[in-house]
């Protein structure tokens, strides 16, 4: 078939009826998904008391094949991991390091074990005794989150139960109760003086220090 009519003297060519339907907008390239990195904040024990932390996890993963767990060094979260552009990092380091140089360095003892045996949560931890001056600072650090970096109630949570996961959700649920009839009346003890706190962020495979937040102490 011929699209186009043929030229009549004193009429302009014009093209034959296109079947097709028209594209009343131009095709859009997908937005590109904005660039996430996922961060938390933490206490770190000193020296001693996390090398025998460590030692600890290793037995686990030693007898129980629980490896997830080491990981990453041995912690206490402050607050859960959460997501933010790149772009925020200079902005909480900075602010953090103000919040911290605010504080004051306390004690942080740390006795027996305890465990978390849900359907999808198994974890064995130390516990950390609760103590006013670790309370205060995890109040305030949520305040402070939710007034300068707008996080949300259910993010940064008032509620606090302190530990130290010695295994986590690697630990199946038969090895869960031998290792817990194990370590549930097996004596640990330890206090360490806190001296900072710490931003971490995940690299994609682990997780690494970000900033170390002095307590009383100009940043």
């Amino acid at each position: 078939m011929n699209f186009y009519r043929r030229n009549q003297p004193g009429k302009p060519q014009s093209p034959a009826h296109d079947p097709r339907p028209k594209q009343r907008f131009r095709p859009r390239a997908s937005p590109r998904k904005e660039e996430q990195n996922i961060y938390f904040i933490a206490l770190l024990p000193n020296a001693a008391t996390g090398k025998e932390i460590i030692r600890i996890k290793q037995e686990f993963a030693d007898n129980y094949d629980a490896r997830q767990s080491l990981r990453v060094l041995p912690y206490i979260t402050l607050q859960v991991p959460f997501t933010a552009k790149p772009e925020i990092e200079n902005a909480l380091c900075r602010e953090l390091a103000d919040f911290a140089a605010a504080q004051s360095p306390f004690d942080i003892h740390l006795k027996g074990f305890g465990a978390i045996h849900l359907k999808n949560r198994r974890v064995l931890y130390i516990h950390v005794e609760k103590d006013p001056a670790l309370q205060e600072l995890h109040t305030k650090l949520m305040g402070f989150l939710r007034k300068e970096f707008g996080f949300s109630s259910m993010l940064a949570r008032y509620g606090y139960n302190p530990h130290i996961s010695v295994a986590v959700d690697d630990l199946k649920n038969r090895e869960l109760e031998a290792a817990w009839e194990e370590y549930h009346n097996k004596p640990f003890e330890a206090t360490f003086r806190v001296n900072n706190l710490y931003i971490f962020r995940h690299t994609g495979t682990s997780w690494e220090v970000l900033q170390k937040c002095r307590l009383g102490s100009p940043k």
